[in-house]
């Protein structure tokens, strides 16, 4: 009798999940903005993101990008050279407008991203660095050092100098010749 009564209780819940489960009351039309979970809150996403992958809103009224990463930073300005020569030049800016300049160029990679022809590519290339990067103002210079070699994998430079402006206007720079 119970092992009875154990499976009809089995057959009734897997029934009563099963009536549960591909219901999508809230699925969206050609029309409706889609959304996004960011955390606590929903919010819309671009409808046209040019600028890949990373969360970039669309032009501004000069054709330049529009910048909404959050990275942190306003500046970023990276050079590294290994054996005397240029290996990575690496620089974004965000203007007050909310545009953003970005450059990239990584000579071990084969990469020249110029700002004039190749915006979305450099920026592109930065975010994924900045994203493998995680840069903050709580870190050491040497744990940033480690961070962005270990990323753009450089295991030996020559000279590493970085100049970043944080959101609230503080600084870190890094001078460093080997």
């Amino acid at each position: 009798m119970k092992l009875r009564l154990l499976g009809l209780t089995l057959l009734s819940g897997t029934l009563v999940l099963g009536a549960c489960g591909n219901s999508d009351n809230n699925a969206n039309d050609e029309n409706s903005a889609t959304t996004e979970n960011t955390g606590n809150t929903t919010e819309e996403a671009p409808e046209n993101d040019e600028a890949g992958d990373n969360p970039a809103g669309g032009k501004g009224e000069d054709g330049m990008q529009e910048t909404q990463q959050g990275y942190g930073f306003t500046k970023f300005d990276l050079e590294i050279d290994v054996d005397g020569q240029d290996a990575v030049d690496a620089d974004y800016k965000t203007k007050e407008d909310g545009t953003f300049e970005a450059d990239y160029e990584n000579s071990l990679q084969g990469v020249d991203y110029d700002n004039d022809t190749h915006q979305k590519e450099a920026m592109d290339e930065l975010d994924k660095l900045f994203k493998d990067i995680i840069l903050d103002q709580q870190m050491s210079k040497d744990e940033v050092k480690k961070n962005i070699l270990n990323a753009l994998d450089i295991p030996d430079y020559s000279k590493f100098e970085l100049e970043v402006t944080f959101d609230d206007g503080s600084k870190m720079e890094i001078n460093d010749q080997e």
